[in-house]
């Protein structure tokens, strides 16, 4: 359940999105049913079933700034024969908001459902994809459309973080100077690692099965240039939103780093660095949110997990 301090975004009017419809199907349509997937703060997604249109279902979803960098991301950035996105058919703006009509991939994410057939080929996929995109680096840089962290960055990019929270009262000056320890280590023992595309978001729950293909969803503010291990980190961790999938972790594991050549045991011993750097990501996102005037998430109000976070990453400065 979405946290109570959560202010949710008002979707367009109804008809609005009736004549956003009816430019994309270059005619009046009905809607004969819909379902509510997402209602937060930034981003309304419903699942739209449409009366003799092809397609004859859509993704409908609205976003407001920072999340309107979904928009770019697939008419710039995403390959879906590369990274298995989704089609986004059209976009429209309504003062701050940007509406997507997407491709609707269905609703059986790996969360719930999962084998170690399925497994291993999403590992495959995942190091095709980190591959292909590795080979683009300096044009999606001069793209400018994704932000980028790369090691060399940790340090500074925290340190500014850290400054910004420790000027709002809600840390002290002992864990300033952890958390940019910790970065320090962070960037040290990443530094030799390839940069490519980072969905940032991977996990169970943004990966859809349908038929035989696997999707990879939810592609957003947190997709960036930076450290793919990221990604198998996350997808591989014990966490809510990999739900059972967590089970074929080493399945996983084991199809990526044979598609990309690397050592099984190397990557291993990396994979608890990669995920401290994601709770370092969310701490990013939590700060990005409280300079935004926004003071919860689904999780809870950020003054209270802001010094939670700092408090995790803290302890983990003194575990390498």
């Amino acid at each position: 359940m979405d946290n109570e301090s959560l202010n949710l975004i008002a979707p367009p009017p109804e008809e609005r999105l009736q004549s956003w419809l009816a430019e994309f199907y270059g005619k009046p349509v009905q809607i004969w049913r819909r379902e509510k997937l997402r209602h937060r703060d930034l981003s309304f997604v419903e699942r739209l079933w449409i009366v003799d249109g092809l397609p004859d279902t859509l993704i409908y979803k609205v976003v407001l700034p920072p999340w309107d960098i979904e928009q770019d991301l697939h008419e710039r950035v995403l390959i879906p024969s590369i990274c298995n996105s989704a089609q986004l058919y059209m976009t429209a703006h309504l003062g701050q908001h940007t509406a997507m009509f997407m491709e609707d991939l269905g609703a059986e994410s790996l969360k719930g459902k999962g084998s170690a057939e399925i497994a291993a080929r999403f590992g495959k996929e995942l190091a095709k994809m980190h591959r292909a995109y590795s080979y683009r680096t300096d044009e999606l840089l001069q793209i400018g459309v994704l932000p980028t962290l790369f090691p060399i960055d940790y340090e500074e990019f925290t340190a500014s973080l850290s400054t910004t929270v420790q000027e709002w009262g809600l840390i002290g000056p002992s864990q300033h100077q952890e958390v940019v320890v910790l970065a320090s280590k962070l960037a040290h023992k990443l530094a030799g690692e390839p940069i490519s595309l980072v969905h940032g978001d991977l996990y169970a729950e943004n990966l859809i099965l349908r038929s035989d293909r696997l999707f990879i969803i939810d592609w957003s503010w947190f997709t960036l240039l930076g450290v793919p291990l990221m990604d198998l980190a996350t997808v591989t961790m014990n966490h809510p939103k990999n739900g059972n999938f967590t089970a074929f972790a080493d399945v996983i594991t084991d199809a990526y780093c044979f598609e990309s050549g690397r050592q099984l045991d190397d990557v291993k011993a990396m994979l608890p660095v990669a995920r401290i750097l994601s709770r370092l990501l969310f701490f990013h996102w939590l700060v990005e949110r409280r300079q935004r005037g926004i003071i919860g998430t689904t999780v809870g109000p950020v003054d209270e997990l802001i010094p939670q976070v700092i408090a995790e990453l803290a302890g983990y400065a003194t575990t390498f």
